[in-house]
């Protein structure tokens, strides 16, 4: 069912503006306003499907009220309706925004429904485009983040080795005996295995399959593996690592 608003101070064509929708689309709701005025006061951003305004108000031409209008609805079909011979008047409608026009010419009754439903899909098409670059762009974003986060984890995983190896050596060297020296070494060790465990996470982040869904392409991630379920060797000595 559309919801159509339609800004008409002439009743015999805002008249014929209703029957000729409702012979095509009997289930369609019209609003008529007389003024742009009128309209603008009732106006709420997600309420009507189609909007059709005449050129020639009484308070303010319909090009005016078609940019107050796109300015508040950036989305919604705007029909622009002028008089016989205002060509011109057309082409600055469509540069302003809207989405067509209509002239009333003889078979106005007859070209009403067609612009109707040629304005409401083209605007359709215009939104589902944008959906699709929108999900364009994700996509290029979730490429761009693993590619960031496979560089990262080269980066801080092989050093992070590095650190681990040299305090496991220490730990186990049973001619090392300073216990304070030994308690740091314990603390730097549950550090660097608290940072092993994330670099875990971001290489389940690269190998992570990619799944379609209707906001767009998202990442199917393991459930994040915390403090109690840590990777890699236990520490050293069988004592319990200290937080920080």
């Amino acid at each position: 069912m559309l919801q159509i608003a339609l800004v008409e101070d002439n009743a015999f064509h805002a008249m014929l503006f209703e029957q000729a929708v409702r012979d095509r689309y009997p289930e369609s709701r019209i609003s008529v306003y007389p003024t742009a005025q009128a309209y603008l006061r009732d106006m709420s951003p997600n309420g009507d499907d189609l909007i059709a305004v005449d050129y020639d108000l009484p308070d303010m031409d319909g090009l005016q009220l078609l940019t107050q209008i796109r300015a508040e609805k950036p989305d919604t079909p705007i029909i622009l309706i002028t008089g016989v011979g205002s060509e011109q008047i057309a082409v600055e409608a469509m540069k302003s925004g809207a989405t067509d026009y209509i002239a009333k010419t003889g078979d106005y009754g007859a070209t009403i429904p067609r612009v109707i439903k040629q304005a409401y899909h083209k605007q359709q098409l215009i939104l589902k485009n944008r959906r699709l670059e929108e999900k364009a762009r994700h996509a290029d974003k979730l490429q761009i983040l693993t590619s960031l986060i496979s560089t990262l984890n080269h980066e801080i995983n092989n050093p992070l080795m590095a650190v681990l190896g040299n305090v496991e050596l220490l730990l186990e060297d049973k001619t090392f005996a300073d216990e304070t020296a030994i308690e740091k070494l314990k603390i730097i060790e549950a550090s660097a295995r608290r940072i092993q465990t994330f670099t875990h996470q971001m290489a389940n982040v690269m190998s992570a399959p990619i799944r379609l869904t209707p906001a767009g392409p998202m990442l199917e991630l393991p459930p994040f593996r915390g403090e109690k379920e840590r990777v890699g060797k236990a520490p050293a000595h069988g004592t319990p690592c200290k937080k920080i």
